[in-house]
């Protein structure tokens, strides 16, 4: 098995900066430049840095595959962040709700099992727990995103798969980054009134985003596909493709990868999906 594609790459980034000192010169000093303020630039949401740091723990060649695994209904949820520079002790043992509540209880001191009874109405919310609150009522450090366009790193997208099922209720992912307006090659993903866009995320799954290879997989990739034959579940980045209305701007369908075809791709009627933006 290739494991080379689990790195640290696309982790949080520890930036260094080079200070050149100021030699003597006999020239003449020279007017100071007026200084122009650039504009600064957004700092990342906490609990996206938080996912973040365990992703890319999770990733690394030295992190046994068995410590970031989806788990299975009957299996005990397990989401630990381990010490620095020991990738050993790092563990996602999740389902894809589970996982973002673990992120959420590890930032956020009100972010408690109480909290989360109160008001998502489960100390253990799942995707449709996520879905409903988002789209039905007003719930503290949380506000709501309706429009695809406005999304921003951190915010939580949630989809409701609108099944009977006890678990597999939908999915629930993080933006980790919005790449733009994607139109696709297959004009049959390509709706009359609707704009697409691909949007990078962070999740927990059983199912990657997207097939290695195949159309333009390798500008949207998931860090969990290692090659054509082999890959992993669990925590980690991938993309998905999200459209929205042009009238409205809001969420109009979905798909779970850049490759997905048009017999997996969902209108929000068939699955909703609402969005909200953790505000502290």
């Amino acid at each position: 098995m290739d494991l080379s594609r689990r790195s640290f790459s696309g982790g949080t980034a520890v930036a260094t900066r080079a200070i050149a000192s100021l030699g003597t010169s006999a020239a003449p000093a020279r007017a100071p430049r007026p200084h122009r303020p650039s504009t600064p630039h957004p700092p990342s949401a906490p609990h996206l840095l938080e996912a973040e740091q365990l992703v890319g723990y999770l990733s690394l060649p030295t992190c046994p595959l068995a410590n970031n695994t989806y788990k299975e209904p009957d299996q005990p949820n397990v989401v630990r962040w381990g010490t620095p520079g020991d990738a050993s002790g790092w563990v996602n043992q999740s389902q894809c709700a589970s996982f973002l509540t673990a992120v959420l209880k590890r930032t956020y001191r009100w972010a408690t099992s109480g909290f989360f009874s109160t008001h998502f109405g489960v100390a253990s919310p799942f995707a449709r727990d996520y879905r409903a609150a988002f789209a039905e009522r007003e719930i503290p450090h949380f506000e709501r995103v309706t429009r695809v366009a406005d999304l921003r790193p951190g915010d939580l997208i949630a989809v409701d798969y609108r099944n009977d099922q006890d678990t597999n209720t939908g999915h629930v992912v993080m933006v980790r980054s919005v790449k733009g307006v994607y139109t696709a090659p297959n004009r049959r993903l390509n709706f009359a009134g609707e704009t697409q866009y691909a949007v990078e995320v962070v999740d927990c799954t059983s199912e990657p985003h997207g097939v290695y290879g195949v159309g333009n997989y390798f500008r949207f990739p998931d860090n969990r596909i290692f090659n054509a034959t082999a890959s992993t579940d669990g925590a980690g980045y991938g993309h998905m493709m999200f459209y929205a209305s042009d009238v409205t701007g809001e969420f109009s369908r979905y798909r779970w990868s850049v490759n997905t075809s048009s017999a997996g791709t969902f209108a929000v009627a068939e699955r909703p999906v609402s969005a909200a933006r953790v505000t502290s």
